[in-house]
């Protein structure tokens, strides 16, 4: 059995916003973009490829999103440095910069949402 991720869903108060987040600043494609409801299904994909995050609009009745841990999605990179400086330059925010931890190197980053991410070094 070979089994993979192909989906995250992050769940936003503002789609377009989101959409020029992840496009703009971290580089994503958008590779999907319909209507779905009253609002849209919306698909990117990082550069590298892979697993493609839904950014799906936050109902206002659900319950408050938890945005002081970071979620449990990492991207990965192969110079953490490197691509920590490029996406700074973009205007990504982190509240983490690289630093070595005795698992590999890690840091966090907030979206204009004020989700938190991971990003890992290979």
């Amino acid at each position: 059995m070979t089994l993979g991720i192909s989906q995250v869903t992050v769940y936003v108060e503002d789609q377009q916003r989101a959409v020029d987040f992840w496009s703009g600043k971290m580089g994503f494609e958008v590779v999907r973009d319909m209507p779905y409801g009253e609002h849209r299904w919306i698909e990117v994909e990082p550069p590298a490829g892979g697993a493609r995050l839904v950014i799906h609009h936050a109902d206002p009745s659900w319950p408050a999103l938890v945005k002081d841990l970071p979620n449990y999605v990492m991207f990965h990179t192969d110079d953490i440095v490197k691509t920590h400086q490029e996406l700074v330059a973009r205007g990504v925010e982190f509240t983490q910069p690289p630093n070595q931890q005795p698992w590999g190197w890690s840091a966090v980053f907030r979206d204009d949402d004020g989700h938190l991410f991971h990003l890992g070094q290979r």
